[in-house]
């Protein structure tokens, strides 16, 4: 199997839809292409030669960045915006109230569907909020969950430039804890068949990772969110589902938490030498901080 990206740019604070999660004092900047180019530039310049996007206004940005440089840079195509598993007609991520109520109401075990429903749909709402009085999902709704797999390659069509793929994301969380992993090993056979690189992302790391060593699933790697602090759904078994992975790992959320931004490269250290994770996916919005992470990654694991 190829070595992963050491380090890899992550495009989200470029585009509209996440842009607001991002740094206030840079949205306006943001809305740049020009200065958005400054950071996936500086990035380079400090090593780093993958770059993530999720929508095809930002891969134009990272086509720009192609161009201008003198060594090869590649793309991460991350699909996992409404890339196509829907309920009657609706994507599912349209659904999650209902989705979040059928996990808490028999699909997580007693102590993480507590943990779901008592504290992270408040502190952490962005991954858990929902609706606690919406109606779980009957056994054979669940069954009746689907790709659409016409909207999955339209996904791929427009990040056409890429040479990763990330799939699951937020759908994959969801799907391999009802059981409906099947649809996302459908996204990997499509994306092998665009001769595509698939990488799987998820968020709920301990329980999503397992599983996918379980059945085995098509990837060449995991993306899952993991630092020195934390991790989900709880942090222990979250680094576990990390250390023990039967493929690379690369870790995003990798400095989020506490004061670790402000020591990039210990936490680093850590998830290389205590995790064995094989890369980082970081966000910034300034390309001072863009060539500063990459550097410093690069330094651990390698372009």
């Amino acid at each position: 199997m190829n070595k992963l990206p050491g380090a890899m740019l992550g495009g989200d604070p470029f585009c509209d839809v996440f842009r607001a999660l991002y740094d206030p004092g840079c949205f306006w900047k943001l809305t740049d292409p020009d200065y958005c180019l400054s950071v996936m530039s500086a990035a380079y310049d400090g090593g780093c030669r993958c770059f993530d996007y999720s929508f095809g206004a930002v891969q134009d940005i990272f086509l720009r960045l192609r161009e201008s440089v003198p060594e090869k840079v590649t793309g991460a195509g991350n699909l996992t915006w409404l890339q196509g598993p829907k309920f009657e007609g609706r994507h599912l991520q349209h659904c999650r109230d209902r989705v979040l109520s059928t996990l808490v109401n028999g699909y997580l075990d007693t102590f993480a569907a507590a943990l779901v429903r008592d504290t992270l749909r408040e502190e952490a709402g962005m991954v858990f909020g929902y609706d606690m009085e919406a109606s779980p999902y009957t056994d054979e709704e669940v069954a009746a969950i689907y790709l659409d797999e016409d909207v999955f390659c339209g996904r791929l069509d427009e990040l056409n430039e890429c040479d990763y793929a990330l799939i699951g994301g937020t759908d994959a969380d969801w799907l391999f804890t009802l059981g409906r992993q099947d649809i996302i090993e459908r996204m990997a056979v499509i994306v092998r068949q665009r001769e595509k690189k698939p990488l799987l992302i998820c968020h709920y790391a301990s329980l999503v990772l397992p599983a996918a060593d379980r059945c085995g699933l098509d990837v060449d790697g995991y993306l899952a969110p993991v630092n020195k602090s934390w991790s989900w759904i709880t942090p222990e078994k979250g680094r576990a589902a990390v250390k023990n992975a039967a493929k690379p790992v690369i870790a995003f959320m990798a400095f989020a938490c506490g004061g670790l931004k402000n020591n990039i490269c210990e936490a680093a250290m850590f998830l290389q030498r205590e995790l064995g994770v094989a890369g980082i996916l970081y966000g910034t919005t300034k390309p001072r901080n863009a060539f500063e992470s990459a550097k410093q990654i690069i330094e651990l694991f390698g372009s």
